[in-house]
Formats: C-alpha cells, structure tokens, sequence
C-alpha cells in the first residue's frame, strides 16, 4: 500500500481552504443575495421609497414647519451625506407601512452620532450618544402621521445621514433579525476569547515561545471586535460610554496585534518590515487621537485618519505574502494564505463603503474567521512540533543521563584502577649502602602501559626493570600489572637475566590479547661491581660515566614478550665503577613533542645526561623530569606514556 505523506494532507487542506475562503469573497464581491423587494411584507427597505432632503443653518422644534416646495428628492441608492460645518440635516419619508404592524419600530443598522425623530408633530425618539455605531431599534406610533423626519447633527466629517440598511418592522421581528443577523459573530466571540486564554496558558507553558501570547493577543482582540458587533452592541447601548471608546481602541488595536503576531513569525526582512508598520501605527493613532479632540474625542473622524495606515500595512501584507508564496516557503502558507483573505476582505468592505459594490452581505466577518483558522492551524501545528521537538529532547537528555552515568562509573573505575596500579609499581625511590634508584612515570590517560621495578635479593643484589605495554589505557594497564605478576613468578632466577624474560614470557603468551610487552632488564651485583642486562625489543639503557667522552649506549637483542614462546634472549655483563649512573627509560620520551612538533629524540636525551653529568644525583633526576615537562609545554603535547630509571652506584 502507498504510503501518504502528512504534508501533502497538510497541503490539500490548505488548498480547500483557500479555494473556499475566495469563493465566499467572490459571491461577497458579487453580492449574489436576494435583493429586498418592496412586496417584501414589513420589510420595506427606507432608500427603496421616496426620500427627501432638507438643510438647515438651525434647529428647527417642529421639522413638519418646514414649506413642501423646499425638499428635494434623494437618490434612490443614496445613503447620506458628506457633513456641512453647522448644518443641520432632515430626511422625510413616508410612515404609511405603521399601520400593518403590532409594535412598529425604525430597524436602523447604523445611525452616526446625535439625531431626533419626529413622527408627525411628536418628537418620538432622541439620541445624544457621539461616535455610535451600534443598531437602534425605534418604537413608533401604530397610526401613521404621514411622514418620518429625521433631524441629523453631526460632527464627523466624512457623513452625515443613515447608513446601511434602515426598515420599519414589528418589534419582535426587529429584535429576532438583529440577533439572527449578527448570530455568527455572538457565538464565535466566546469561542475566540476562550482560545486566547488557552493560548495565553501555552505561553506561561513555554515562555519561550512568544508566537502563543502574541496569538493570545490577537484571539482577544479579535473576540472583543465580534463580540461588541451588532446584537450585543445594542444590547449594551446603556454602557456606550465604555462599550462606545472600547470598540474604536480595539477596533485600531487590531492591525497592531496582527502586526505583532507577523513579526514573529516572517523572516528577517519583513520582520523589520512590520516593525516599522507597527511603530507608525501607532504613532500616527496617538497623532489622530489628540488632533480630533472636541468636546471629547471623536473616535470616528480619527478612525478616518489612520486609515490611510491601515491600507499601507494592507499593501505589506500582500507583498510579503506574495514573496513568501513565490518563494515555496511551506511553514509560512497557511499564514500568508489567511493575510491574503484577509485584506481582499477588508478591501472588498471598504469599496462598499464607497459605494463601489452595492451593500449587500458584510464578506469581512467570513474572511476574519477564514483568517483566524488558518493562523489557528499554523500556531497548533507549531505547538505540536514543539511537543515532539520537547519528546524528542526529553528522549536524548535520558539517553545522556544514562551516558553521563555511565562514564562517572568509568571514572570511578579509572580513579579505583589507577590507585591499584600505583600499588602495584615499585617505589620511586630507593637506596642502601651501595646503590640509590630514582623513577618517574607520566601517564597519557589515568591509567598506562608502563611499568618499572626493582627489588633486592637476599644477597644485597639489584633487580631492575623498565617495562612498556604496547598501547595506553585501561588494556595496557591490565597487561602491565600481569607482566608484574609474571616478574614475580620469575624471582628465584633475577640473577639471570634471559631466564627472567624467558619464564615471563612462558607466562604472558596467548593471554595478552594482540598486546605485547617490551621490557629491559638489569642485574646488578654489588659484590663484583657487574651488571648483567637483556632486552625484550624494548630501547636499551644509557650508561653516564665520568671518566669516559660521551654516553655510553647499552642493548642486548631480544623479541617483545607475549608474542611467540620459545623465544632466545640475549643476555650482556658490562662492569660498574663507583659513581656510575644508569637511565633505564620508555620510547614515550623519545615521542614527546613540542608547539612546534619535533619530537624529544634520543640525542636530546643523550646531550641532556651528558651536559649535567657532574650534577648531584637527585638534581639530575629533577633536571631531566623539568626538561620534559617544559619541552611539551606542561605535557600538552604527550603521544604515549613515559616513564623512566635513574640508577646510581655509590
């Protein structure tokens, strides 16, 4: 069975979600509903009947004063008027549908700022609200007088006059079509502010993400704009004076809170981009606040000059966008397709405010919720993926705690192997009447391969040797401390060198594992002043006498141990004199390098031996030790284990 990949699900569903939110805009755009018509019983839209105008530069107390000869016929798709400085404006039509209703009320969607309606000669309802935008229902007379007049004063500049739809109807139907009417956006407001608060808790969750408390902020707002729109705008009219400036501030608040939400998410450039869009949003809402302070703030002649800001971030949006989509950025298209939505809704709602498409359904709610899912789904799909990528953490930090375990044990092991290998080496010093032993050995881990040893016999004789286990670690470590065991099997022969390292190797064969051990072994007898040596493929030894020209180099041939049994050993006797000094030693100082990467040498060894031969014993043990140490810079540049023999004959 093929197997489908979750993304291109993802992708298809993005797709479908696309195409039906520019289908919703596109029948928006085209305002395919029904048109009302005038056999429509009690529904009568006011702009279908025969209107009439009148202005006037004072208030008049009885409108129906005014002489027939003097109105003027409106247009019949025309809504009202731009705003003339201290005018007055009335609009008359005729009340004849009143006495086909119960409980005859004015429907009016949106009636901007103060204005009086007079039924006949009766002043039947007044409103002193300023910056309203909320729907009214007007209670009528059920007798006809003849006609309505409405008496408009207004400060806003740029209308004056009824907007949007205006009926007369009974007052339950009146009251059952606001709340059905604006039933989607009620119901999602909870739903939207009950989401922001479960984003809100992701962010205290994971405060590092900062997309949850901005998503949170814009679900918040976004609940507040759909909350305080139509039904339950109307239903709070007696609380206008906080409902009234709260809805203007989120109403501008909103852009900011999308812009804040953008700039976490888009890459650099446009990041910066909707910065600075924030930035002069925000200042150029301050400005149009405080220049549009009269008697109070007018809310909606600021709302008229910021707007210009709104459609500049609109042009960002859909630039950013566009790259973005070009660009195949598949994390940011479920964002860029809802900002898209978006302003073509916006779009589509400003060119029926201008009267551009005819009034018809408001796509600007559809395309607000198309929006929301799409940033919903981006902003959940990026918490899942923070879920697994906290799993997957989670996962690795218990494999490392069990790894971290693991190597503490190691070092404890180290630390235990290290202090057994200590008590298996000889001391490092050592001396009687006849004969004084210095050694010195430098590790290139916390255990290592090289071993020394010397003992004395019950005849007051020296058996001395140096030992390297090929490698360094833990193996070599187990492999030098089973050689010492194999040094002891051998003890009742030390004064025969060959024997020696022909019972050690009888012993290591077959059980070193591939590793192998060089050793060189001397025999010192301090009756006769001879010292008899052999080597098992391990350098030999220097021997520093003062009477002689240079270093005298001494080696006998021989194979490594625990390679091959039955293996010959060579075995040499050369004679001491008093003051004689011997250098037993491992290739590992001959490995030490320095910054530069020579190698110490076996020259320098010899010319460094040569060069404080006159030096008291212990100070020449001391001077060799230094001058390794500062060759390698403090051991930095170590390749191998070293260690080292000085012996001297009193």
């Amino acid at each position: 069975m093929k197997e489908v990949k979750p993304y291109k699900s993802i992708h298809t569903f993005l797709q479908i979600v696309l195409y039906l939110g520019f289908v919703v805009l596109f029948c928006g755009c085209l305002d395919l509903h029904s048109e009302v018509t005038p056999d429509r019983q009690f529904q009568q839209s006011v702009y279908l009947l025969d209107r009439y105008f009148f202005w006037s530069s004072e208030e008049l107390k009885d409108p129906h004063s005014i002489p027939e000869n003097v109105w003027k016929k409106m247009d019949s798709n025309q809504l009202g008027f731009e705003s003339i400085e201290n005018q007055y404006l009335y609009i008359k039509f005729s009340d004849q549908f009143v006495r086909q209703l119960k409980s005859p009320v004015l429907y009016a969607e949106i009636a901007l700022e103060q204005f009086k309606i007079f039924q006949g000669n009766e002043l039947v309802f007044e409103s002193k609200l300023k910056d309203h935008i909320f729907p009214y229902v007007i209670p009528l007379n059920q007798n006809p007088s003849g006609s309505l007049i409405i008496q408009f004063q207004s400060r806003y500049r740029g209308f004056i006059g009824m907007d949007r739809d205006v009926y007369l109807k009974d007052h339950s139907m009146a009251l059952v079509d606001l709340f059905l009417d604006n039933f989607s956006e009620t119901f999602f407001a909870p739903i939207l502010l009950v989401l922001s608060t479960i984003f809100l808790g992701f962010y205290f969750l994971r405060k590092r993400e900062i997309i949850f408390l901005n998503f949170s902020i814009l679900l918040f707002s976004a609940s507040l704009i759909e909350a305080f729109n139509g039904f339950v705008g109307f239903s709070l009219t007696q609380f206008s004076y906080i409902v009234v400036p709260l809805t203007y501030f989120n109403i501008a608040f909103f852009p900011f809170a999308l812009l804040l939400f953008l700039i976490g998410i888009f890459p650099p450039f446009f990041r910066n981009l909707f910065k600075i869009l924030a930035s002069i949003h925000l200042i150029v809402f301050f400005v149009s606040i405080l220049s549009n302070y009269e008697d109070g703030i007018s809310f909606l002649n600021s709302d008229d000059d910021y707007n210009w800001v709104i459609v500049l971030e609109a042009i960002g949006a859909i630039f950013s966008s566009v790259y973005v989509l070009i660009k195949g950025n598949n994390n940011l298209r479920a964002i860029t397709l809802g900002l898209l939505i978006i302003v073509f809704a916006g779009l589509h709602d400003i060119l029926v405010d201008l009267e551009f498409f005819r009034h018809g359904h408001r796509v600007i709610h559809y395309g607000f919720f198309l929006m929301l899912a799409l940033f919903g789904f981006y902003v959940f799909k990026h918490y899942w993926q923070l879920l697994h990528s906290i799993n997957r953490m989670n996962a690795e930090l218990r494999t490392k705690n069990k790894e971290l375990q693991r190597l503490i044990q190691i070092d404890k092991d180290l630390a235990l192997a290290h202090a057994l290998q200590k008590s298996l080496l000889s001391s490092k010093y050592n001396e009687d009447e006849r004969i004084r032993i210095i050694g010195f050995s430098q590790n290139l881990e916390s255990v290592g391969g090289d071993y020394f040893d010397h003992t004395k016999d019950s005849m007051g004789n020296w058996a001395i040797l140096m030992a390297d286990v090929s490698g360094h670690g833990i193996s070599s470590a187990m492999v030098a401390a089973m050689s010492k065991m194999a040094f002891v099997g051998a003890g009742p022969f030390l004064q025969f060198p060959s024997r020696v390292f022909h019972l050690m190797n009888r012993h290591l064969v077959g059980k070193t594992k591939n590793l192998f051990i060089t050793a060189s072994y001397v025999f010192i007898d301090t009756e006769s002043y001879t010292a008899t040596f052999s080597n098992a493929g391990h350098p030999g030894f220097f021997l520093i006498r003062n009477s002689e020209p240079d270093v005298i180099y001494l080696n006998a041939k021989g194979k490594p141990l625990g390679l091959f049994s039955h293996l010959p050993f060579a075995e040499e006797m050369v004679k001491l004199k008093p003051g004689d000094r011997i250098l037993l030693y491992t290739d590992g100082i001959f490995d030490l390098l320095n910054e530069e990467g020579e190698s110490f040498g076996e020259e320098r060894l010899k010319s460094l031996l040569w060069d404080n031969r006159y030096q008291k014993f212990q100070e020449l043990a001391t001077i060799v030790q230094d001058s390794l140490f500062r060759f390698s810079s403090g051991w930095k540049y170590q390749m191998d284990d070293l260690s080292f023999l000085l012996v001297e004959i009193k």
